[in-house]
């Protein structure tokens, strides 16, 4: 099953935009803008009966304990213009563990026509299209906080063309890396806090809607629960644990990123901060002792190595020092810092960076690669001791809820580390390049349905030895075409271990060594062909050789399975609601926006 794609340009993009957004009145006020948009998709859409594919938000997985991303078929039953949203009929799921309504409430933008249609009567190509250009407005052109604008001011006038121009300098790596992920980074939680943020809005009316049954229906034994627009069988989707507090703290966070996004929308502004940055950075190497000159040959120097200590008694930083000695080469130079972050905002991408016991935070705003290292100073068993006191460790955590902890796009090695994942949406994700870790402990929140330790993008490479990956929705996310060496590395309390996205993956698992404990699932296999015999779309296997099987050329090595509560579990790619072509664009779209960026050094 294929889905309708559109490649369109920037300008046609704009184009598209004003046609629609083309009002008679002498301004366009930001609360006219969903009207335009609810009158041109009445013209354009057909109201009901198109099958298409749902790609369920991640608040909505989070909330239902799914694996994000997940994808269901169905059809629209009914669009509900005035919304822009529809009713939605799921009719198969890729797997069987996802339960659903049958009829869910879902946003337009939400949703993936088919180009299959049972009724070819329908015009699902123009509807298809319209949804396309609703999408790419919502995703990329329209803000959260849009809806807030003042009405005396002209929204397209001030807006359409500056932030469709923002999104090709940001395609077309226009902007300085730093900046560009930076603002990646602000959208992709602005996003985020919107639909969570709608979500809950949508539990306190429930809430209120239920209070408000109680006070009229006294008698009754049980008040009847006002059905959910899209959630879980019983109907109990939109039951949140988060206090209003929380709901606060979002609006709050919410106010910040407009603040700053509104001043780096323009393109003025923008030039400033980065001259700004770029002061800093100058500052910032100065107070690190070097001259002029050697700031001016900054990018012809030889690799040095940092090593980053905090505060600590005497004794024990000649010791780590001691250490250091052993580990740097005698000819290498060497730097002595204050912190990880101003290490990484100086140092260059081959640099070696050695890291004292204790929490480093970071928020780093670039790629690590070209064979540099980040190293903790510790001996490799401490790491992996289960009993191991994290104060006592090198500990590499966000400084805040970034999307990602780490983003990989050349050779790079981690060593004698942990990396603390609990507040950021994935661990590392690894778009080039091969990763080298080793005795390295990737930490989890142990709750979320969503969260991931590594992603391998296609093309990446992985090199795990004698690492510890634990409490995560998905360990290792394998996609088309990567690779990955594993070596005593284990995998514990993970919802799903390791997956393999295609038939494409391939994993060595070396020395028999490799293990899964109390995971719910240990391995995933997606879109493997099981061959004429094997009908079903789903299979469950006992052992990694039977998986083998099926990809003899791709599986290599064995690894154990403990208290699993499924070790194996291959989806048949017979079975798979959509082509592989159209299941790869779904996933690229999913990482779209967070930390995609230049990834050819300059």
């Amino acid at each position: 099953m294929e889905v309708f794609t559109f490649e369109k340009s920037y300008l046609e993009r704009l184009k598209e935009a004003e046609a629609v957004l083309s009002w008679e009145g002498a301004v366009m006020p930001a609360s006219q803008v969903r009207s335009e948009w609810k009158s041109y998709v009445e013209l354009k859409i057909e109201p009901a009966g198109w099958q298409a594919i749902w790609k369920i938000p991640r608040v909505i997985c989070e909330d239902l304990k799914l694996r994000y991303p997940t994808i269901v078929y169905g059809y629209a039953e009914q669009v509900i213009f005035d919304e822009l949203k529809a009713v939605f009929v799921v009719t198969a799921v890729q797997d069987n563990d996802v339960h659903l309504p049958e009829s869910n409430e879902v946003s337009l933008v939400e949703l993936w026509p088919t180009v299959q249609q049972e009724n070819s009567a329908l015009n699902v190509d123009t509807t298809a299209e319209c949804i396309d250009r609703l999408r790419f407005f919502y995703t990329h052109v329209w803000m959260p906080w849009d809806k807030d604008y003042d009405d005396d001011r002209d929204w397209v006038q001030q807006h359409l063309q500056a932030r469709i121009q923002l999104v090709c300098d940001l395609s077309k790596n226009r902007l300085p890396r730093p900046l560009a992920l930076h603002m990646r980074t602000l959208l992709a939680e602005a996003k985020y806090i919107q639909q969570r943020l709608d979500f809950l809005e949508l539990d306190l009316s429930d809430a209120e809607s239920d209070d408000e049954a109680v006070e009229l229906n006294d008698s009754a034994a049980e008040p009847a629960r006002k059905q959910s627009k899209a959630g879980s069988a019983n109907g109990s989707l939109n039951v949140s644990s988060l206090p209003v507090t929380d709901l606060m703290c979002l609006h709050l966070r919410m106010a910040i990123i407009r603040s700053e996004f509104e001043i780096l929308e323009n393109p003025e502004m923008r030039r400033a901060y980065s001259e700004l940055q770029s002061n800093s950075l100058k500052r910032l190497r100065c107070s690190s002792g070097r001259s002029r000159q050697s700031e001016d040959l900054l990018v012809e120097r030889n690799p040095i190595s940092h090593v980053v200590t905090l505060p600590g008694k005497l004794q024990q930083q000649m010791e780590l020092l001691k250490l250091a000695q052993t580990l740097v080469k005698p000819e290498s130079q060497v730097q002595l810092s204050h912190t990880l972050q101003d290490v990484l905002s100086i140092c260059q991408s081959n640099d070696d960076i050695l890291l004292s016991p204790g929490e480093h935070t970071i928020k780093f705003l670039e790629h690590l690669n070209d064979n540099g290292s980040l190293r903790g100073l510790t001996q490799p068993e401490a790491i992996l001791s289960p009993a191991g006191d994290l104060s006592l460790l090198p500990v590499v955590c966000s400084s805040d809820e970034d999307s990602t902890l780490l983003v990989i796009d050349g050779d790079y090695t981690l060593s004698e580390l942990v990396l603390d994942c609990r507040h950021v949406r994935r661990g590392i994700l690894l778009r080039n390049g091969t990763l080298t870790m080793r005795g390295c402990r990737l930490l989890g929140d142990g709750s979320s349905s969503t969260q991931e330790g590594i992603v391998c993008m296609p093309g990446a490479s992985v090199e795990l030895k004698s690492c510890l990956i634990e409490n995560f929705a998905v360990g290792l996310s394998m996609r088309p075409k990567s690779s990955a060496e594993l070596g005593s590395v284990q995998f514990k309390t993970c919802k799903t271990g390791l997956e393999l996205l295609e038939k494409s993956a391939s994993v060595n698992l070396q020395g028999s060594k490799c293990s899964f404990e109390n995971c719910a699932l240990g391995m995933l296999a997606d879109g493997f062909v099981l061959g004429e015999q094997r009908t079903e779309k789903v299979l469950v296997l006992n052992k990694f050789s039977e998986l083998q099987r099926y990809n003899e050329d791709n599986l290599l090595g064995n690894c154990s399975f403990y208290n699993c509560k499924k070790n194996v579990r291959v989806f048949n790619e017979s079975g798979q609601l959509l082509a592989q072509r159209s299941h790869q664009q779904l996933l690229e779209d999913e990482l779209g926006g967070e930390n995609k960026e230049n990834i050819q050094m300059v």
